[in-house]
């Protein structure tokens, strides 16, 4: 085995990626899979031989992944170049060490400039998974760790204004864009190489940076997209009910717990309102496979975008699900982060009062 194994670490290909790993204390025969960060489905999967695996394949531009075995999992910024990982298998994203190119190189940078953070937030984690402590010691451990992720963000943000032209430090702009002063991100947006300002991370801070955004209180934006079944649909087609409009994925777990809470409570919902479903997935499988799973029934659509498309950018999805509530005017009247299973009795208040006001 120890040879067949050599001889594995040695292959290689011309094109796309190779990545060899080994994760120390994992049983033979456990699954290594790698998946695109916030996608549904896998990029590759492998087997371990004596704690050692290979996963390839070939992407289109350098992306960031999670390697996932048994609970743990790792993110790694994947390039059409051969890469290394070894680790622990506990702890395995604090504990990683990982090889590539350009693109993982600057993630290991901030992941030594981020190391304090991470292990006092680990920590935390730890201690309040203890079931003594009191309830105040708990608070106290909740605010230090509140704390704690604030410092690290704002060391990831600096970090991310100064290596902009990378696929890395782009992808960090976009997902942390609603945080960084608009000023300050308008300038990085204009300092960009020609290169980085065709990427897709690019097009979509443009959007953000100089297009209409939605907000609390201000009429919806409008959007044509199609339905699963391939039929056009707009927002607009619903002028005169109220709306609740929920950005979904068909890899986020929140978001199917929330599709099929309101299948199964379907009845419940108020009959002036109408649900709306915006698919996240590029992947037109991923999306059809998880709908019929999930038994949505209700309006379903998507642009097929994905994480950088326009609807989403205008409407400020930074997390998934995101949602809207839009009254029988258009306005949006609240925005709703997470699911839980309270959001029908939200709703009818919301409406409630909404119809008050008239």
């Amino acid at each position: 085995m120890v040879i067949l194994a050599v001889f594995l670490f040695n292959f290689t290909v011309d094109r796309g990626f190779v990545i060899n790993g080994h994760i120390e204390g994992v049983k033979d025969s456990t699954w290594v899979k790698l998946y695109i960060l916030g996608r549904h489905g896998t990029l590759d999967s492998a087997i371990t031989i004596n704690g050692y695996f290979i996963l390839k394949n070939k992407i289109e531009i350098p992306t960031t992944c999670m390697l996932r075995c048994n609970r743990e999992y790792a993110l790694l910024q994947v390039e059409n170049v051969d890469m290394t990982i070894t680790s622990p298998l506990k702890d395995m994203h604090l504990n990683c060490v990982i090889q590539g190119g350009k693109e993982q190189n600057l993630q290991n940078e901030l992941q030594k400039l981020q190391q304090s953070c991470n292990i006092v937030t680990n920590r935390i984690m730890d201690s309040l998974r203890n079931k003594n402590i009191s309830e105040n010691e708990r608070q106290q451990l909740i605010k230090k760790n509140k704390d704690v992720q604030g410092i690290s963000q704002k060391i990831l943000i600096n970090f991310a204004l100064r290596n902009p032209n990378s696929y890395y430090g782009l992808d960090l702009l976009y997902r942390n864009r609603q945080f960084i002063p608009r000023d300050t991100l308008k300038l990085t947006y204009e300092n960009l190489t020609p290169e980085y300002k065709e990427t897709s991370n690019s097009k979509a801070l443009k959007i953000f940076l100089f297009e209409k955004i939605v907000q609390k209180g201000n009429p919806y934006i409008d959007f044509q997209v199609k339905t699963l079944r391939g039929e056009d649909f707009s927002l607009s087609s619903l002028k005169g009910k109220y709306v609740y409009l929920s950005f979904w994925s068909a890899a986020c777990g929140p978001c199917r717990m929330e599709n099929r809470f309101f299948s199964h409570n379907f009845n419940a919902l108020p009959k002036d309102l109408s649900l709306v479903s915006f698919s996240m997935d590029k992947n037109p499988q991923a999306w059809i496979n998880s709908s019929k799973t999930d038994s949505i029934i209700w309006h379903n659509v998507s642009d097929l975008e994905g994480e950088n498309g326009r609807i989403k950018t205008q409407y400020g999805v930074q997390s998934l699900p995101t949602s809207f509530l839009i009254n029988r005017e258009g306005v949006i009247i609240e925005t709703f982060l997470g699911s839980n299973n309270e959001i029908i009795n939200r709703l009818k208040s919301l409406i409630e009062e909404d119809k008050n006001k008239r």
